[in-house]
């Protein structure tokens, strides 16, 4: 007897766990680009910060002696020279800015380490009527 097998696909992302070398900052950093964190604790589990955009939860947690350098993470923001003005105030790093770029991009690093690629959302043209 031969057996179909269907291969699964994974249909959208639900949630994305940071390790942080301090929660308090990696916070700060990220509010900073506009996003806005709920302190958390799951029973006996660490304190913790969590966030949604569109569906997705964001959450950092200690690092706990586990490195996550490794994660790259993409956020589309409406203003990208503001967002890069917010992250160099709270001491992130700007990697590469790309501003003739259509649409304009950048890339940032988080307290961690953690690489955010930035792109400024799109602007719809104008119609003169």
């Amino acid at each position: 007897m031969i057996v179909a097998v269907t291969t699964p696909k994974i249909v959208k992302i639900t949630l994305l766990v940071l390790r942080c070398k301090d929660v308090e900052l990696s916070r700060t950093f990220y509010e900073a680009m506009g996003l806005q964190f709920t302190p958390e604790q799951h029973g006996s589990g660490p304190r913790h910060y969590a966030t949604q955009i569109a569906g997705v939860v964001i959450e950092l947690y200690p690092q706990s002696g586990r490195d996550s350098s490794g994660v790259r993470l993409g956020f589309e923001v409406p203003d990208l020279c503001a967002t890069l003005a917010a992250v160099r105030a709270v001491g992130g790093s700007v990697l590469r800015f790309s501003e003739d770029a259509q649409p304009p991009s950048a890339l940032v690093a988080d307290p961690d380490g953690h690489k955010i690629d930035l792109t400024q959302t799109p602007r719809k043209p104008v119609l003169n009527l």
